[in-house]
């Protein structure tokens, strides 16, 4: 096979414990892989001595610096603006990987129409994450994560299956650069964070690129992250059910926005009434108060030629 040029990009924010116990890791990824590679390390305007820390312990890598605080989208942008190479590798600052894991998902992209290429994402016991794997389906007008088996997985696998995902977890994920670009990266209505990887993976479907799971790659997360230290629980839970309406918005066809989605959305909201859930109601609200911008989003991904709808999307995308 070929081992492709490889960039590793980290964001980072405040994250100087953290990338101290995991970029030996990293590093010793890199060292294993028998193609090029850099790491790219890029830093959100930290308050901590997360540079000092790197220059000083790790100067093999290249560190980028944001003078304001920007998010992890912008972050993603500035790493991969700044890389040399077509295949990006995105890792948060949380995540370890195997020694091993860089080689079996490059060798996805000697296929012309692979956009990502998921590993497998271990817990700190072990457990295999479900998000490793986003096999996908509508109920009552919302998207639900099908379960899966991981032996199930590898049988597959041992078998030459293909393990299609709808999306790859931006925390722990190989892409290719030229395709991101092509995507214009991170769509900006999901800013501060959570559903800009299922909004990319989709969009990529929608060109007919395709994203892979790949259980012979392993990292694992230690879930430290940056969000859950600096945003409260609440504001965590609205940003991410008032994506969920953007997504499901923007991707869902418009018979099943009518008939299904919006009509399902006015029995939650009364039952979460009921149950004084304000996080649902608060979620909704901000939701429709971007409606006009969703409408024009919307029209864009069409004019652009991205006339897959998401049921399409998952009918693809399941093994």
């Amino acid at each position: 096979m070929d081992f492709i040029p490889v960039s590793i990009i980290i964001p980072n924010y405040n994250g100087e414990q953290i990338l101290a116990n995991n970029l030996v890791s990293v590093i010793q990824a890199t060292e294993s892989y028998p193609g090029e590679s850099e790491l790219i390390v890029v830093d959100d305007a930290s308050r901590d001595n997360s540079v000092q820390m790197i220059t000083m312990n790790f100067p093999e890598i290249k560190v980028v610096k944001h003078d304001i605080n920007q998010g992890f989208a912008e972050a993603i942008h500035t790493g991969i603006k700044s890389s040399n190479s077509p295949i990006i590798v995105l890792l948060n600052s949380d995540v370890r990987p195997d020694r091993n894991f860089l080689a079996p998902l490059i060798r996805w992209f000697s296929q012309d129409n692979t956009f990502s290429v998921s590993p497998l994402i271990l817990d700190q016991r072990g457990k295999p994450l479900r998000v490793s794997w986003n096999i996908g389906k509508i109920v009552r007008g919302e998207i639900r994560k099908r379960n899966w088996d991981l032996e199930d997985a590898r049988h597959l696998v041992r078998r030459g299956g293909v393990l299609k995902s709808l999306y790859a977890s931006c925390g722990s994920v190989a892409i290719r650069k030229e395709m991101f670009l092509k995507l214009h990266g991170f769509h900006p209505i999901y800013k501060p964070f959570y559903y800009e990887d299922i909004d990319l993976g989709t969009r990529a479907w929608k060109r007919g690129w395709q994203t892979v799971f790949e259980p012979r790659s392993t990292v694992v997360h230690d879930h430290y992250g940056t969000i859950k230290r600096f945003f409260s629980a609440t504001r965590i839970k609205v940003t991410q059910r008032r994506n969920r309406f953007f997504y499901l918005w923007l991707h869902l066809s418009t018979h099943k926005l009518i008939f299904s989605h919006f009509p399902w959305i006015l029995f939650r909201l009364l039952f979460r009434l009921l149950r004084l859930d304000i996080v649902y109601v608060i979620a909704l609200l901000k939701a429709l108060s971007n409606l006009e911008t969703v409408i024009q989003s919307r029209v864009k991904l069409k004019s652009e030629n991205y006339r897959k709808s998401l049921e399409e999307i998952i009918e693809e995308s399941s093994f």
